[in-house]
Parts: C-alpha cells; structure tokens; sequence
C-alpha cells in the first residue's frame, strides 16, 4: 500500500475513532472547513453541521464502535475517491431493548490533498442495513 493509501485508510480510522470517543473537534483534522455530507436522510454544509449531525445522532447511545474495511481508493494526483464498507454498533442506555443497534453501510468520500494532508471534501453515507432499531 502507497503512503497516500495508507493515509486515506488512516483518515477514515480517525473518523471512526473520534465518533466512538466523542471528541467530535478532531473531525477538523477529517473533514475540510466547507466540506458537506450526506449522511443518511439529510445533508450537512460545512464541518460545523457535520459535526452537530454526528454528535446529536450519538448522543442518545451509551456508546458506539465504527469499524471500516474494505477500502476502494484511487488517487489522481491531489485528489482522490475512496469507499469502504462501515459496520456501526450503538449501545442503548441500560434497560432500553433492544440493547443494540447496529448500522452497516458505505462510506463513499471525495478527497483533496491539503498542506496537512488528505482531508473529505464530500461524504455520503449508504446504509445497506440496520438491525435493532
């Protein structure tokens, strides 16, 4: 794997990570400043709304573990295309049943090569399924 690969396979991992901890901030290192996103039924423009989407929709969960895999990438110069399949499991606060709700879906990004390295200019979320709901 090339080092622009392994960055973008990275970038996506820091996304996940900073969902599950819920340091929501370090999406800045993720996203770039005007970048927009799809995610799920509604359309966020501008890292603040994404941001806000994210951590409204989690704040109602215990906590949560957002795996990817599966990476698709292909670079042409400073930009690129990626995808990869999420698996996504939330956990209910205790005594709400079902216990879980698990996501899995796609994660489809535009990217550009920043001065601080690849950054999501686009990010649309496909759900493929969900269970527990």
């Amino acid at each position: 794997m090339d080092a622009d690969h392994q960055a973008i396979v990275e970038l996506t991992a820091r996304y996940c990570w900073s969902l599950d901890t819920g340091d929501y901030q370090r999406l800045r290192e993720v996203f770039l400043p005007d970048a927009t996103a799809t995610l799920g039924s509604s359309d966020q423009d501008g890292v603040d709304e994404i941001i806000e989407r994210v951590s409204t929709s989690l704040a109602k969960y215990s906590g949560s573990q957002h795996m990817v895999s599966t990476h698709e990438i292909a670079v042409d110069g400073d930009t690129a295309t990626s995808r990869c399949y999420l698996h996504a499991q939330h956990i209910r606060p205790d005594g709400e049943q079902p216990p879980l709700f698990t996501l899995a879906g796609i994660y489809a990004d535009d990217l550009i090569r920043t001065p601080d390295g690849w950054r999501i200019r686009h990010r649309t979320l496909t759900t493929l399924w969900t269970t527990g709901r």
